[in-house]
């Protein structure tokens, strides 16, 4: 965890300890820095204290500080209850570029609830610059900076990591639109690169281009592919997205924005001819005729094809069996890029989830109140309780039905709530999901379910509970075993 420190100590221990000493510093603050980057910020200093400022103004800055799970960087943070102060120190830089970051880093501390204060300090030409509360950037004294410091009484127990919620900055193009139309959103530094890599292929000669994005939910795949999709768009070329999937409300406001989105059963109404980027999305799910005829139809139009996947994301054990990913993996001259950040799901969750579908590992984790467990002995009582659900807290999730057999999942589940197929792709803060008496775990420790199905329960629970971006209601119906999992891994 990185600690508070007075950044005139950091200078002070930076220019007096030997080598071995400073490092043993740095690490016991929870920080590295580079030499140029003290160098830099010791001008910063002196210009506060020519002015008159006092080592104490200088004390409890966050240095070097990152948002947990996004790994977006602040040079100095200093937080006090009515508001946060962020110092960015470059030897140089472009105005442009300047003015770019501190509306990056508004965009993320804004999310906080204070109202934010911007500068970057040039060591270069002894300049400070401020962003305003209207986005624009300005050259200011360096006694704003000490004036505002003067008035920030520091806060004395808060923990950073505490104050960011990661999900917070994943936007859905499904479920947040008109933040997503609206360029409300930045992409993590591993999704700015793998985009650039992307975009840059299509200055090359037209040709026919194989692009596969991976990684598991919450990694951020459907954002970064729809944000390749807008960037064509905003550059008037024509992107086709295909979607291995029910079209949902999110896919047809873009429609209606003039996007061309198409589910795979339709897609061969579309001649790839016309677009200089096809989108398979969710392609895990695609029937191998259907994938042949993707590559077939990309290499006659010489156009570029993205498919964006995770191969644990499918509803059947046919789906699975298919071996579309590795299908897609041997695609001649394919560009991979696998996303492993992963953004959405809060790590109480993201272990709680692996914990849960496979009993061979324990490492009890510590609730901080994300995960409910709710336990009923009756399928009515379950029912009346999922009813009764706040609609705006909890998005009740249901396994799809078949539509000819009867099922045990039907005698408890709201014929109106989504189901497992109509949420491909979505995400929602909280999630209630339903584990009956059928479910129970294999000698190897998998989760498995006894009775029959025309889906696959467990990968139907594993696609709901990770639509979840922050809650998760656990709603067990008759199931000891499994109450008593769930039990021992949030001990």
């Amino acid at each position: 965890m990185v600690k508070r420190i007075n950044i005139q100590s950091l200078l002070h221990a930076k220019d007096s300890l030997t080598g071995e000493g400073f490092n043993g510093f740095l690490e016991h603050y929870g920080f590295e820095i580079r030499d140029a980057e003290i160098e830099d910020l010791r001008l910063l200093v002196k210009g506060l204290i020519n002015i008159g400022c006092n080592i104490g103004t200088l004390d409890k800055f966050h240095v070097g500080y990152k948002i947990p799970q996004i790994g977006k960087e602040f040079d100095l943070l200093r937080f006090c209850p009515e508001c946060i102060i962020n110092i960015e120190i470059k030897n140089n830089s472009p105005e442009a570029k300047i003015k770019k970051q501190l509306i990056r880093n508004k965009y993320y501390l804004d999310f906080i609830g204070r109202r934010v204060l911007p500068f970057a300090y040039i060591a270069d030409s002894d300049e400070l610059y401020f962003l305003r509360e209207d986005g624009e950037l300005e050259k200011t004294k360096i006694a704003y900076l000490k004036d505002c410091l003067d008035k920030q009484a520091p806060s004395d127990a808060e923990v950073l990591d505490e104050l960011f919620n990661p999900s917070d900055y994943l936007v859905s193009p499904f479920n947040s639109t008109k933040k997503f139309l609206n360029d409300l959103y930045f992409l993590t530094h591993q999704q700015e690169d793998v985009k650039g890599q992307i975009i840059a292929t299509f200055n090359s000669p037209k040709a026919a281009k194989f692009i596969s994005i991976t990684g598991s939910a919450g990694t951020g795949k459907t954002l970064l592919t729809y944000d390749i999709a807008k960037h064509l768009i905003d550059s008037k070329k024509t992107p086709l997205i295909i979607h291995c999937g029910q079209l949902n409300n999110g896919h047809r406001e873009l429609i209606e924005k003039g996007w061309t989105i198409t589910a795979i059963k339709n897609y061969k109404n579309y001649d790839f001819v016309n677009y200089d980027l096809v989108i398979v999305d969710e392609a895990q799910r695609v029937y191998a005729s259907q994938l042949n005829a993707i590559i077939e139809s990309t290499n006659l139009a010489k156009c570029c094809c993205i498919f964006s996947l995770d191969k644990r994301q499918t509803l059947a054990r046919w789906e699975e069996a298919r071996g579309v990913s590795e299908k897609i993996d041997a695609i001649n001259r394919i560009k991979q890029y696998k996303l492993s950040e992963k953004i959405r799901t809060n790590k109480e969750l993201a272990e709680f989830i692996k914990m849960l579908f496979n009993k061979s590992k324990l490492s009890p984790i510590s609730s901080n109140g994300n995960i409910e467990i709710n336990y009923f002995s009756t399928n009515s009582e379950a029912k009346i309780y999922l009813d009764s659900l706040d609609q705006n807290k909890w998005e009740v999730l249901r396994f799809t039905p078949s539509q000819y057999d009867q099922e045990h999942h039907k005698k408890y589940s709201d014929p109106f709530k989504r189901t497992s197929h109509e949420v491909i792709g979505q995400e929602f803060d909280g999630v209630a999901v339903t584990i009956d008496r059928f479910f129970s775990y294999a000698d190897s420790g998998e989760l498995i379910y006894t009775s029959n199905a025309y889906y696959d329960p467990p990968k139907m629970l594993f696609q709901n509970i990770t639509r979840s971006r922050r809650r998760l209601n656990l709603v067990i119906i008759g199931n000891e075993e499994l109450l008593t999992r769930c039990i021992a891994i949030l001990k």
